[in-house]
């Protein structure tokens, strides 16, 4: 008599765990990834007056970075990703090429992004040089996007462009600092004035 209620309870047990196995989801039998870790809104560091000098492969100086406050935002605590990005206060980038004048970036606030190899700027937007006779041209813009190592600049919002007895408009452009090329885009027009 006990030899014959253990075989239907066998069955039974093993069609109730088919149940459960068939019924379950297979991440619950795959093992546990761990968690990633979560974005902080918070910076991991905050730098006033941060200056950071860059060199070419030659030794020379390259440019030179200032900003009154760098608010640093790490996505990953453990180690550097393409996503860290530095918020900046009042940046000020300055690029040296040989045997010409410096060129000067500044603007109100901006974003470095990719070990600061790609830099945003925002609001006011200036960038000056003074040739070697002493005059200086000047080109103002809201919004721009800088890539230092390149010595490039682009915008797509509207720049003015002021020098000596010219002013120009355009609506965008691209700057090949290294060169002293620029490349006004669209709606342009200068005003010259002959002094």
């Amino acid at each position: 008599m006990n030899k014959n209620w253990l075989a239907p309870a066998f069955i039974i047990l093993l069609t109730c765990l088919f149940l459960v196995f068939w019924d379950s989801p297979p991440e619950t039998f795959l093992p546990q990834k761990p968690e990633t870790p979560k974005t902080s809104k918070h910076p991991s560091n905050i730098v006033h007056n941060a200056v950071r000098r860059r060199f070419d492969e030659n030794g020379q100086l390259s440019s030179v970075f200032v900003a009154s406050e760098t608010r640093y935002y790490q996505k990953n605590p453990k180690r550097r990703t393409a996503k860290d990005y530095a918020d900046l206060t009042a940046p000020k980038l300055t690029m040296y090429s040989v045997d010409k004048p410096p060129t000067t970036i500044v603007s109100n606030t901006g974003k470095a992004r990719n070990n600061g190899n790609l830099v945003q700027l925002w609001g006011d937007v200036h960038i000056t040089r003074t040739d070697t006779l002493g005059q200086s041209s000047e080109l103002t813009t809201p919004y721009l996007v800088v890539k230092p190592e390149r010595q490039y600049a682009e915008t797509d919002k509207p720049v003015i462009i002021t020098s000596p007895g010219n002013t120009t408009h355009a609506v965008g452009m691209e700057a090949y600092l290294k060169t002293d090329t620029i490349k006004l885009l669209s709606n342009v027009r200068g005003i010259h004035d002959p002094q």
